[in-house]
């Protein structure tokens, strides 16, 4: 497959997902195969990078292209496509993962061949487009960055409505935060399973290895957690195959750790789906405890079924429920510990699915609020007193966050929350803020994803 050949693709793709927004890596992967050419891995790479960034950059981008068309005219989609990922190219250059960074002129001379094959007579306006933006000065043509809302929306590629429902619930520095976050996604991070192998155990390991060595960054807050940017390699590797490791953010490792599973426990996993912290908690107590893992989506349970056989995990039982029901008869209906992993808005993942922020609706957030409280006022009934309920959401969304825990309390007298001094384990404290949450976005230096995340327990 040349250049040119991986370019349309990737053109061809944009267009089908601006019709009929979907999950972009599955559309990529039918799009490659459909193509019928060969290509190598590192076009692989480079066109999952460059389909995720011109979709992740695509306000911005347009904005640019709105001021670059001294006639206003309306674009075709192939030749609007074939424009947009040029000028990605040539203002994010250092993002793609090729091994030689490519010269401004030969972006420009690859769009312009590319026009003139799906196009002809108007490649002469793609190599004029493209010369402009190339003399201009970024900073004359980006909004200034203040606190306006479409300012914002424009310099980070965000909807106006996400940024301005961040505006009402946070700070001028917290937007800020969340707005940059939104873009930066520096390497994948894992979870050893330490009923296997220790962090240092997994390193010494892939020292020894032949070939180039892998460079691991251990979490800063989780146990067990690790970072890498080189991630084709352990996700095609003996050790994720064999349940030494699994993928997963160590922000939501850090949700499993403040339930602080032991051993011999019964615990409810609410909304249980796929499983990555399901089997952390099992991992967590030593494959000792008893953890029925619920969901109502009965192709996601069989997720849970495999990676705990990949994981060797024999703890954990799962069963199809809506969580808004009364718990069957035939499960325990006492728990020392419940987890409800709450459906969300997922805003707090939107920095690793580039699509997700088009694809968000904000009028979906007072819908999934109700629903976040009937699952976690339906599960609480079965905890026991003294026992520990955790709430937790991927997204940044007040409403489905502090709102849904604040009105639990005030209609459950017989629940308190957990003050950040009374957490366990204590190291867990340093990542509770003041109101005793834990909101992964706003920790320092994180790089995590956006996890939210109150424990609470049955007083009487």
């Amino acid at each position: 497959m040349t250049d040119q050949d991986l370019r349309w693709i990737i053109c061809r793709l944009l267009s089908e997902w601006e019709k009929h927004p979907q999950a972009l890596n599955p559309l990529l992967e039918r799009s490659l195969r459909q193509a019928k050419k060969e290509y190598n891995q590192i076009q692989r790479t480079l066109a999952t990078s460059l389909t995720a960034g011109v979709i992740r950059w695509r306000l911005r981008l347009d904005h640019y292209l709105e001021q670059l068309q001294n006639q206003k005219k309306k674009l075709n989609s192939e030749l609007k496509n074939i424009l947009r990922l040029a000028l990605y190219e040539l203002d994010f250059p250092s993002a793609s993962p090729h091994p030689q960074m490519r010269p401004a002129y030969a972006v420009v001379s690859e769009a312009v061949n590319l026009a003139r094959l799906v196009t002809p007579g108007r490649e002469g306006f793609v190599n004029g487009i493209l010369r402009t933006f190339l003399r201009r000065d970024l900073k004359t043509m980006l909004p200034a960055d203040n606190d306006d809302p479409n300012n914002l929306s424009i310099l980070h590629s965000l909807p106006v409505w996400l940024v301005q429902h961040w505006q009402k619930d946070f700070s001028e520095q917290q937007v800020k935060t969340l707005c940059r976050q939104a873009n930066q996604f520096t390497g994948t991070s894992f979870r050893v399973n330490r009923l296997k192998i220790s962090r240092d155990e997994l390193r010494e390991n892939l020292e020894r290895e032949p070939g180039d060595t892998l460079r691991l960054t251990f979490g800063r807050f989780a146990e067990n957690a690790f970072h890498t940017a080189e991630t084709a390699a352990l996700l095609d590797s003996e050790w994720l195959k064999k349940g030494y490791l699994s993928v997963q953010d160590e922000g939501a490792q850090l949700i499993s750790e403040l339930l602080n599973p032991q051993p011999g426990e019964i615990i409810l996993d609410a909304c249980a789906a796929p499983g990555g912290k399901t089997a952390h908690l099992a991992e967590l107590s030593h494959n000792l405890s008893t953890i029925i893992a619920a969901d109502k989506n009965p192709e996601r349970l069989k997720l849970i079924s495999e990676n705990s056989k990949r994981l060797e995990l024999s703890a954990i039982k799962t069963v199809c429920l809506d969580l808004t029901e009364p718990l069957p008869a035939e499960l325990p209906q006492s728990y020392d510990a419940i987890l409800v992993d709450a459906p969300c808005s997922g805003l707090g993942v939107i920095r690793r699915r580039a699509d997700l922020r088009w694809r968000k609706n904000p009028a979906d957030i007072p819908t999934l609020g109700k629903i976040q409280l009937q699952i976690l006022q339906n599960c609480s009934r079965y905890l026991k007193a003294g026992g520990r309920l955790l709430y937790a959401t991927c997204t940044t969304s007040r409403e489905e966050n502090q709102a849904v825990v604040q009105r639990f309390l005030a209609e459950n007298s017989n629940f308190s929350q957990i003050s950040r001094e009374k957490i366990t384990p204590k190291r867990l404290q340093a990542v509770i803020n003041q109101e005793s949450f834990l909101e992964t976005s706003f920790i320092e230096d994180s790089t995590m994803d956006g996890f939210f995340a109150a424990i609470m327990t049955r007083t009487i």
